[in-house]
């Protein structure tokens, strides 16, 4: 018995000796982990033991989320975590911890949105790798990184909440709420370009305000804007979906035809034309519009149909206005 009773206390006293050596590698190790990536945001290393399902971490993964060390039980599962992971991102990041358990991929690699114990949502990186295999080719240990990337995420965010603002500012015009010039080039290079590989006719409409110059002159310019303001909203209510209407210049507007012979943008043009004199504007008179319509299968060129649509507008603004020469 006393035999059995000193092996005891000598085994105890060797768990307990191990327990200290495990506590003070793992702290010598975040201690590495802290002094090597502090400016990546790094949480530090993490262990699982998959047979115990006991999870060794950084405190860092715990405090970043809020919690205290006294908070995380002594032996925490995978789930102390997998448990807070956003809805929308844990089948995903499941499934790729389970394809990597089988084998299926080399590295477990995830972004994922977790909860913070105060109930925001921060976004962690995580990197892990079996490193110990049994003989029959379960998954014994792993072991991984985890990087707080929240505020890069964040910043990401926001950049991109700019540029989507910017880039509409840069392709929608802020009176008429139509495409700008700029983004009108573009979408028409593109549609002429696809027009010739494919031998796909499109028209062009270029309309022009008839005696805009008068409605300056004799109601000021801010009456001016008005008119322009509420023409946007007629053209798009006139065209086609697949049409795109833009401002070309102070008071000219383009209108692309996919797929549209120039007869029929003729007919769409007389229809913007009757919805303006049924309009509300703010000028006395009724507003008239002239406009100049030129199909590509009349100019292969792309300055040269643009030239002829705006020839054909000269020639309805010189012939009596308030018309559309089409041929």
């Amino acid at each position: 018995m006393k035999n059995n009773g000193t092996e005891q206390k000598s085994l105890l006293d060797e768990i307990a000796y191990l327990k200290r050596l495990n506590k003070e590698l793992i702290s010598q190790v975040y201690q590495d982990d802290f002094s090597k990536f502090p400016w990546l945001g790094n949480l530090g290393q993490w262990f699982w033991d998959c047979q115990k399902n006991i999870v060794t971490f950084n405190p860092l993964k715990a405090s970043a989320l809020g919690y205290s060390q006294d908070e995380v039980p002594a032996e925490t599962g995978f789930e102390f975590f997998t448990e807070k992971l956003h809805p929308e991102d844990y089948d995903a990041v499941m499934d790729e911890m389970r394809a990597h358990l089988k084998g299926l991929v080399p590295v477990w690699e995830v972004k994922y949105r977790i909860q913070a114990k105060d109930g925001s949502w921060k976004v962690f990186y995580d990197r892990g790798k079996v490193t110990q295999w049994s003989a029959d080719h379960k998954p014994l240990f792993l072991a991984g990184n985890v990087f707080d990337i929240t505020e890069d995420e964040n910043q990401k965010r926001e950049l991109l909440h700019k540029s989507t603002f910017w880039r509409a500012r840069a392709e929608i015009d802020s009176l008429t709420k139509l495409y700008t010039r700029a983004a009108l080039n573009e979408k028409l290079s593109s549609i002429h370009q696809y027009s010739l590989l494919n031998k796909k006719n499109y028209s062009i409409l270029l309309l022009d305000i008839d005696h805009f110059k008068n409605i300056n002159d004799t109601y000021g310019h801010l009456v001016g804007d008005q008119v322009l303001n509420r023409i946007g909203p007629v053209l798009r209510s006139n065209i086609r979906e697949v049409d795109i209407a833009a401002r070309y210049g102070g008071e000219e507007f383009l209108i692309i035809f996919p797929n549209l012979a120039s007869e029929n943008a003729r007919i769409i043009g007389e229809r913007i034309q009757q919805s303006l004199k049924n309009t509300d504007f703010p000028i006395k008179h009724a507003l008239t519009v002239s406009a100049g319509i030129a199909s590509n299968h009349e100019k292969q060129d792309l300055v040269e149909l643009l030239e002829l649509a705006d020839e054909r507008l000269y020639h309805a603004k010189h012939t009596g206005r308030n018309r559309i020469v089409y041929s």
